[in-house]
């Protein structure tokens, strides 16, 4: 019953979170950080359900730069993509984090092996509520609403959130990449 509470608390919170984003209530307050800090900051919050699985989270900044955005806010979005890389990751394999920086944009990925995303539901992933169980079945039954929450803060940087699932042949088995592309200024 407490774990079933949680759990609708959770939802609960969410459900609130992406309403204050559509009242475009919530401001982006930027400020410099380091992108190479950032991502480990963030990748360390999912060690403990990374070990579980036996799943490695690997960084790889290019160099060591900053950018311009509001951590809380990113950290949430890009802690959403992580989530569903976890959760979805084959056991025993690799989430790969890479952030690359060019004079106009920071783009961060995070790409996972697993079970393949059609590409027609590569196309509603970020729509509110949207879950396609047969794409992706999920053991904590979300609500849909992380990467909604996801494409919304990086919109508000300016910025945009893509996927793509593409298979491995003779696996059984797709690499999912979603990227995070961000202005730099």
């Amino acid at each position: 019953a407490y774990a079933k509470a949680e759990r609708i608390e959770g939802l609960i919170g969410a459900f609130f979170e992406i309403t204050r984003y559509n009242l475009q209530a919530i401001p982006i307050e930027r400020e410099n950080v380091d992108v190479r800090l950032f991502c480990q900051q963030v990748a360390e919050a999912f060690f403990p359900e990374a070990s579980a699985r036996n799943i490695r989270i690997s960084i790889d900044v290019a160099a060591p730069d900053q950018f311009f955005v509001d951590p809380d806010k990113l950290a949430r979005a890009l802690g959403n993509v992580l989530r569903n890389a976890v959760a979805y990751a084959d056991p025993n394999s690799v989430i790969a984090l890479a952030a690359r920086q060019d004079a106009r944009l920071t783009t961060i990925t995070v790409a996972n092996r697993g079970r393949e995303i059609s590409q027609a539901h590569l196309e509603s992933i970020f729509e509110k509520f949207y879950r396609e169980d047969g794409a992706r079945t999920t053991r904590s039954g979300g609500a849909g609403l992380g990467l909604a929450i996801a494409r919304e803060i990086a919109r508000d940087h300016g910025g945009a959130i893509a996927a793509a699932s593409i298979p491995e042949p003779g696996t059984g088995a797709a690499r999912t990449t979603f990227t995070v592309r961000l202005p730099r200024a």
